[in-house]
């Protein structure tokens, strides 16, 4: 467990002597989710840092209507919830919803923050997380607000090469599927995408 723990890429190159007598004083625990499960509710507080250890979850979105959009897919090993855990308030603007079976190892902000003061390796990959994840999170903000249904489905194709299932599709753009059904049919009438054997992409 504890060379999973510090194989994780948030503590790479990190100076195990150090973490490891923060952890002992303030340990962190090991918690296992099923697939389908709430492992972090949206708008709940955010107190502990979340380490994807094994399985994947995605990011939902619910608004006051019910409306329900899918920001991201994460897979182990990363790192969950570092870009609220500091801030001003504290909490999940999103729900964290199991993937599939997942393994995670949580540690409390106080640990973390202990952790990040006197180790500058861990600090700079803690920011590098943070940057990256804000940089997915602006580029799916432009999709959805500033581009077309179309545009939007041929980023998807262009990053997963093939639409396989439209309802899973659907789910991913933040779109009902009768909506997405009548865009891929308008496209491929256009000559943009292709149906094959194995799906919809593009030409």
């Amino acid at each position: 467990m504890e060379c999973e723990i510090y194989d994780m890429p948030l503590f790479q190159g990190g100076d195990r002597t150090v973490m490891e007598g923060i952890l002992q004083r303030s340990p962190g625990r090991y918690t296992t989710f099923r697939k389908g499960d709430f492992i972090a509710m949206q708008n709940s507080v955010c107190r502990s840092l979340l380490l994807l250890c094994e399985g994947s979850v995605y990011a939902q979105m619910t608004s006051a209507e019910g409306r329900e959009l899918t920001l991201d897919t994460l897979s182990a090993p990363d790192t969950l919830a570092s870009a609220f855990l500091f801030g001003t308030d504290s909490r999940y603007p999103v729900s964290i919803i199991a993937n599939a079976d997942c393994r995670l190892w949580i540690i409390g902000r106080e640990a973390l923050q202990q952790i990040l003061e006197q180790d500058r390796n861990v600090l700079r990959n803690f920011l590098t997380i943070i940057s990256d994840h804000s940089l997915f999170l602006s580029r799916r903000i432009n999709e959805f607000a500033l581009q077309s249904l179309s545009s939007r489905v041929v980023g998807y194709l262009k990053d997963n090469h093939v639409i396989r299932n439209l309802q899973e599709a659907a789910f991913i753009l933040g779109v009902a599927r009768p909506s997405l059904s009548r865009m891929i049919a308008q496209m491929v009438e256009q000559g943009t995408v292709l149906k094959t054997p194995e799906g919809y992409t593009l030409k």
